[in-house]
């Protein structure tokens, strides 16, 4: 997927015409006990159209290399937990895709894996709660994941990137990251408290960046106006208390996901799901059921050593370990893999990576 580029010195007249000065940045202060083990955005290796602007503060772009920023950081041995956090916020979001299907291209996301001494992936570390989910180009938001550490972890390589779904028009537009940070903490609760003070925070991230953060842009906090006339093809919906998911395919049709792993075979995510009042939704009419179709094969690309189940001929989801591939495929799994060129990588779509079952 290839995006025309932006020139980064036009953005920066933008930038300093909208907000307080660069210099200003490095005024935030997070008020947690914890000690950050990322290092600063300037000592990050970027790759592709990845700039740092200033202070803490970096853009990731797609232009003919997919941005991205990345470092690895060792784990301290008595770490139980590790927070993987940091302010984002999407450039300007696309709109549905032409399908139907909602649009993540764009939108500012955390990845990580989890290495052993050998520096052999243990685990690849993605959660709904690491990409962004506002969706007008204005809001920060916290992005984070709370990571349950084993005795074989001995480092963790963090990643920045930006979303993409196959099928969207490039055209250069970017996600930004403020202030990531690493933290590695004994228990939960510190774990959350560290989410909490970033939240705390988001209000001083708008002074001091000068974008407009919106709390009725955080799905996880609130819920919809039940006074929207109606949602666009491809929103997810469901109501409050009940566990039923349903996409728009019309104005006024729904159509049912029965089952998390369609849900999930489909590319969706949870933090997608708008919830509404259980009456705005009966005005709704319920037209069949979502079916999936898994192929009876596995997914890899040359040099990479993710493996994926492809779902619906376009649904990448990884395969987060060999046990959960056995279980799911049988001991001769590795049989089932086809191997492709990293340069078809961008003609699939992501969903979300299937749950350990070890």
């Amino acid at each position: 997927m290839t995006y025309q580029k932006i020139a980064i010195i036009s953005f920066l007249g933008l930038l300093l015409a909208t907000s307080a000065p660069a210099s200003a940045l490095a005024h935030v202060h997070l008020g947690t006990n914890e000690d950050n083990s990322a290092p600063e955005i300037g000592d990050w290796t970027l790759y592709g159209e990845a700039d740092v602007i200033s202070g803490n503060l970096v853009r990731i772009a797609q232009d003919g290399h997919t941005g991205h920023a990345y470092t690895e950081v060792n784990i301290p041995s008595s770490a139980d937990y590790a927070v993987f956090i940091s302010y984002t916020r999407a450039e300007k979001p696309y709109s549905n895709l032409s399908n139907g299907s909602e649009n993540i291209s764009g939108l500012p996301y955390l990845y990580a894996y989890l290495l052993d001494d050998d520096g052999k992936i243990n685990e690849y570390v993605a959660q709904d709660t690491m990409r962004q989910s506002a969706s007008d180009g204005k809001s920060w938001q916290v992005a984070y994941g709370i990571v349950d550490l084993s005795s074989d972890d001995e480092s963790m390589k963090l990643f920045l990137m930006q979303a993409s779904r196959l099928g969207t028009d490039p055209d250069g537009r970017a996600a930004w990251f403020y202030a990531p940070g690493l933290y590695f903490v004994d228990t939960m609760s510190e774990a959350e408290e560290i989410v909490n003070v970033y939240s705390d925070e988001l209000s001083t991230v708008r002074d001091e960046i000068g974008v407009t953060y919106d709390d009725n842009d955080n799905h996880s906090s609130s819920n919809d106006n039940d006074d929207t006339p109606d949602y666009s093809v491809g929103t997810l919906l469901k109501c409050s208390g009940e566990p039923e998911v349903y996409s728009m395919t019309s104005s006024n049709t729904l159509k049912l996901f029965p089952d998390e792993q369609t849900f999930y075979d489909w590319g969706n995510s949870f933090a997608e799901v708008k919830t509404i009042s259980c009456s705005k939704l009966d005005d709704y009419d319920v037209s069949g059921t979502w079916t999936d179709d898994r192929a009876d094969y596995l997914v890899k690309f040359r040099g990479q050593p993710a493996v994926y189940a492809l779902s619906n001929d376009i649904y990448l989801r990884l395969i987060p370990d060999e046990y959960t591939a056995y279980r799911m495929y049988g001991s001769h799994w590795t049989n089932l893999i086809r191997e492709y060129s990293v340069s078809e990588m961008d003609e699939y779509s992501y969903g979300v990576p299937y749950r350990s079952l070890r």
